[in-house]
């Protein structure tokens, strides 16, 4: 075999590891990227699933609380007699109270919401960062392996 047919043959050898590492590192690539995807995917759904429990809860407890409430004060007006005009103001004041109340719950909800967005917005953002490093990462091996197939070796006999 002469030099020439070596050197040929160490060329076609080489372009074959090449090409068989740039298929790896395509498909790694692709795999890292789907699962990314399913994971963004699969938080996101996680996330929407605990906001809309944590939303019932406090629907319940508000409802809980309003039912107390209303038991309470069913009780106290049985245990005092007061004048119509003492109710009446009894009652504007607790009326007062529960609105307020209520307004604290709300604003506490929209807390929660954003709350939960924030946390939906950084769970993607770090994934986002992931994906961007793994696919720089890829980006780096494919430029070395890129380099080393332009670097073609010559057999010395």
């Amino acid at each position: 075999m002469t030099v020439e047919q070596k050197t040929v043959k160490a060329k076609t050898t080489l372009k074959e590891v090449v090409a068989e590492g740039a298929d790896k590192l395509e498909q790694a690539s692709k795999d890292a990227q789907q699962k990314v995807t399913e994971a963004v995917t699969e938080s996101t759904e996680n996330v929407k699933v605990e906001a809309k429990e944590l939303h019932a809860n406090v629907q319940d407890q508000v409802q809980n609380l309003k039912q107390d409430l209303l038991q309470r004060i069913e009780t106290i007006k049985k245990q005092l007699n007061f004048s119509q005009k003492d109710l009446s103001e009894l009652k504007e004041f607790i009326k007062s109270e529960f609105n307020a109340v209520i307004e604290d719950l709300s604003k506490l909800g929209k807390e929660l919401k954003e709350d939960v967005s924030q946390i939906s917005v950084k769970h993607k953002d770090h994934l986002a960062e992931t994906l961007k490093r793994s696919k720089e990462h890829t980006l780096d091996a494919w430029k070395k392996v890129s380099v080393k197939s332009d670097d073609e070796p010559t057999l010395k006999s």
